[in-house]
């Protein structure tokens, strides 16, 4: 397998606050109200990168309400050297790990099958989206979570390693009602079926979350940007 160059931590930061300066116009760029603009590709900037557990920043993924994943060797499924630890620790609630969506049309995630994809294992290990400006009633923000997981597709990568390549084709659920899709697991759609009853549906973050069990991640895809987490070279380090 090749390999990519390894970085010193000092750059990885480095470069990692650079990326994430450079979100923020972006973000304050799309409008919140209106058909939202897709001049930017999904996943802009458009980087291939290898996450070490770098305290400062870590490229810019965050828990946004749980325990923090672990970056750790193996297996043999992952991209590359390691990937991250998704069981819960003792007494948390929930192991997640989010990255800014820069507000990404969902349609334009919706018309590429391979706009979303990840490596993993677990019962309930999902891929998560964040939703903003969605058909909800009696909510202007329009707010949801937009869930992938095994239990809605064939338990995919419930019990073993998986590289599932093709999310956007996949079933999704809603953790609130939203046009076209009633809130809660039992009813699902695709992304585009999502999408089109829900046009000006726009990403704030992606992520993945495991709120119950072990389980891992690695090699996170979201439109062109490619996500792979390694433990420091020379032995595994906690993402804290």
């Amino acid at each position: 397998m090749l390999r990519r160059p390894t970085m010193s931590p000092l750059l990885i930061a480095g470069t990692a606050f650079a990326a994430v300066v450079a979100f923020a116009p972006v973000a304050a760029a799309q409008p919140d109200s209106g058909e939202p603009g897709s001049f930017l590709p999904p996943g802009f900037p458009c980087l291939q990168n290898t996450v070490y557990p770098v305290p400062i920043l870590n490229w810019g993924w965050t828990p946004l309400d749980g325990s923090e994943p672990k970056f750790v060797a193996g297996p043999p499924e992952a991209s590359g050297a390691g990937s991250l630890d998704m069981a819960l620790p003792p007494g948390a609630a929930r192991v997640n790990y989010y990255q800014a969506g820069i507000s990404t049309p969902l349609r334009d995630l919706a018309i590429n099958p391979a706009s979303l994809a990840f490596i993993h294992k677990g019962p309930y290990v999902a891929f998560h989206l964040r939703i903003r400006n969605a058909e909800r009633p009696g909510d202007i923000s329009g707010f949801t979570t937009l869930v992938w997981w095994p239990s809605a597709n064939g338990g995919e990568g419930a019990n073993s390693w998986v590289n599932s390549r093709n999310l956007a084709n996949q079933q999704w659920w809603s953790t609130n009602e939203i046009a076209g899709l009633a809130g809660g697991q039992a009813a699902t759609a695709t992304l585009k079926q999502i999408s089109d009853a829900n046009p000006r549906a726009q990403v704030s973050a992606y992520g993945i979350q495991n709120d119950s069990g072990t389980g891992g991640a690695d090699n996170v895809v979201y439109g062109c940007a490619r996500w792979d987490f390694e433990p420091l070279p020379g032995g595994s380090g906690s993402g804290s």
